[in-house]
């Protein structure tokens, strides 16, 4: 999976096999992700209570097995392992990981600092008012994140859907179409008057990892970040809900 490849050309076959992929892709990602954490949820409510913050983390868990089954599965139906571009780290990829990390904080906080400029406020974050209530659910998130959530988002959005993109446009319009459907699939993350301003910077924020991605052409890359940037925020977001901060 180490090696780059591209199509000799752009025909309408290619574009019909790009486009019927991601959608195929994305769509059983999200309904087979649903059924693993739907399933996991119903198990391990039969030996902890629902409220219970470690039923909502293994869910979530469950959720992105579930994405790691599909994105495996479709590079092997397909048998198109060059797609993804991951090799094993690297001192330069150590490089990039940091250089990754402050580039995602400094768009997050220039984003936070322009929206209290303009009075703008985000969304409501659904994980953040469950781990209001209980905020060891945040703690074990950081888990989640770092070993799953981050690795097989990775491997859908950035893989998968920005590698046919790429491969179909190049990469800065493999870049913008592929944050934009990263984005989408956040819709129900966010809720109040604020929630496109939180799917904007999501948008951003994926932007930023796929550029990082292309860089570093490393996929392994852009997961490390991705899954210590989710960390590092719901670290802060338990010791804010605790009274520690």
């Amino acid at each position: 999976m180490a090696h780059d490849s591209a199509r000799a050309s752009g025909s309408p076959g290619d574009h019909f096999q790009a486009y019927g992929g991601i959608i195929i892709v994305v769509t059983l990602a999200l309904i087979v992700g649903g059924t693993f954490g739907n399933l996991t949820r119903g198990l391990v409510t039969g030996f902890l209570p629902a409220t219970n913050p470690l039923v909502g983390a293994l869910s979530s868990a469950a959720q992105f097995v579930g994405f790691g089954v599909v994105g495996f599965g479709y590079l092997s139906a397909r048998n198109d392992w060059d797609l993804v571009r991951f090799d094993w780290p690297t001192r330069g990829d150590l490089v990039w990981i940091v250089g990754g990390i402050v580039a995602l904080f400094g768009v997050y906080f220039g984003a936070t600092i322009l929206m209290n400029v303009l009075n703008v406020q985000g969304g409501n974050s659904v994980i953040n008012q469950q781990g209001q209530r209980n905020p060891a659910y945040f703690l074990y998130l950081t888990v989640v994140t770092i070993v799953l959530v981050g690795p097989m988002e990775e491997l859908i959005f950035r893989g998968i859907v920005f590698g046919e993109l790429r491969r179909l446009w190049g990469p800065v319009p493999g870049i913008v179409l592929s944050s934009l459907v990263f984005a989408s699939i956040h819709l129900w993350s966010f809720s109040g008057d604020g929630m496109y301003v939180s799917l904007g910077l999501v948008f951003v924020l994926g932007g930023v990892l796929a550029v990082l991605y292309e860089k570093s052409g490393n996929l392994l890359v852009a997961a490390v970040v991705h899954g210590l940037f989710n960390a590092v925020q719901f670290v802060v977001s338990y010791l804010q809900a605790t009274g520690m901060v």
